[in-house]
């Protein structure tokens, strides 16, 4: 097999491999090209073509026909006899017995990234996946079958950064191509912690070009909400909460960008993690102008080794619809106490982190108030044995 040298220099090192028969041995011979030895012509503007032969093709040393006397060329003078090949490598195998067999490897300059589109109405929701195969090379590739793979795929890699393949990779056989209408992609399932994925049927990747398909179908739950997650101050802060939107889906999804649309105009765009089934995930798009907090503070005590803090926090929606909101405030500093108040005090609820109000609902041009104390003890580092 030979293959062109921006072609090789693209494939992962260790990836070229023969499935399907037993390798005994595998030969990779770097190759100039095939001119050595062939016949060409010297064409210079106002002169006799000059017939040679080449003697060296690297830096190509030519000798003349006529005069036996050996001259150098520059390549843009050259005319051929023969279509000469480009350098390359030549990689040989030798099998251990005739047979079907299929050459296959990892390639830097193909790959694939997956993209979704979620499409909100007022009353429903639609998920798409798709699965953008990028050709960043200067050939076009006639593939018959393609796998692709989503999860966290590490590649050694010493001489330069493999971030797409990192995260999804692509391994594809080049073979002759019959025509046909869009090739399918079939979920395979889980393998060694990596997801796959599978195109049986051919098509053609054209250079630097992204061909996509649909590549899985789930079924998506869907929660909008405003949500916020704030560190604890011991000043008064003000700010506003975000637009959220939490997915669940019921088969894995490899990472990638989600476009998010509300009655078929882009609200803005989300960066999706790896995420399995049953999993859920909050994509994230800026914040809501609509919904606000103000957090008033008072110090009522500061000591050595503890202060304590009284906390107002109010919560306003100047939206004419009723939102669902939530709130997480994360003490990391120190030891802490959470002292709720007031009628609101069975929405608090203290976590291992700090407190959260989870799924409240705030009524149209209304705002929700919510009082609790907070004591800080802090580590006497004197205290060590």
């Amino acid at each position: 097999m030979y293959f062109p040298r921006e072609v090789y220099d693209q494939i992962v090192q260790g990836s070229l491999s023969v499935e399907g028969i037993d390798v005994v041995s595998q030969n990779s011979v770097t190759k100039a090209n095939n001119l050595e030895g062939q016949t060409i012509f010297i064409h210079r503007p106002r002169e006799t073509p000059i017939e040679c032969q080449v003697i060296r093709a690297n830096d190509l040393l030519l000798k003349d026909v006529k005069t036996h006397r050996y001259i150098r060329a520059q390549n843009h003078e050259l005319e051929y006899v023969h279509i000469p090949e480009e350098e390359g490598t030549e990689v040989t195998f030798a099998l251990r017995q005739q047979g079907d067999a299929t050459l296959s490897y990892l390639i830097n300059g193909i790959n694939w990234s997956p993209r979704y589109n979620l499409k909100v109405e007022s009353n429903n929701h639609s998920f798409e996946a798709w699965a953008d195969m990028k050709n960043n090379t200067k050939r076009d590739y006639q593939i018959k079958h393609t796998e692709l793979f989503g999860g966290d795929v590490h590649l050694q890699q010493s001489h330069r950064p493999v971030r797409a393949l990192r995260q999804c990779c692509m391994k594809s056989c080049c073979c002759d191509c019959a025509g046909g209408g869009a090739p399918t992609i079939q979920a395979e399932g889980e393998l060694a912690g990596i997801y796959w994925y599978s195109i049986d049927e051919p098509f053609v990747l054209m250079q630097q070009s992204t061909f996509s398909l649909p590549f899985v179908k789930p079924t998506i739950k869907l929660e909008k909400y405003s949500g916020l997650q704030n560190y604890f101050q011991e000043q008064t802060q003000k700010g506003k909460f975000q637009r959220k939107y939490r997915i669940e889906s019921d088969s894995f999804l490899p990472k990638g960008t989600v476009t998010i649309r509300e009655d078929g105009r882009v609200v803005g765009q989300a960066q999706l993690n790896d995420i399995s089934q049953g999993e859920k995930q909050d994509l994230d798009c800026g914040n809501d102008p609509d919904v606000s907090f103000t957090r008033q503070v008072k110090v009522l005590s500061q000591k050595r080794d503890q202060a304590s803090y009284d906390i107002h926090l109010t919560i306003k929606n100047s939206k004419s619809k009723p939102i669902k909101y939530e709130y997480k405030e994360i003490i990391s500093s120190a030891k802490f106490t959470i002292t709720p108040k007031d009628t609101n005090q069975e929405k608090i609820q203290i976590i291992s982190e700090g407190l959260e109000i989870l799924g409240e609902e705030l009524q149209a041009n209304n705002e929700q108030s919510f009082h609790y104390e907070v004591l800080l003890e802090y580590k006497n580092n004197q205290d060590h044995y």
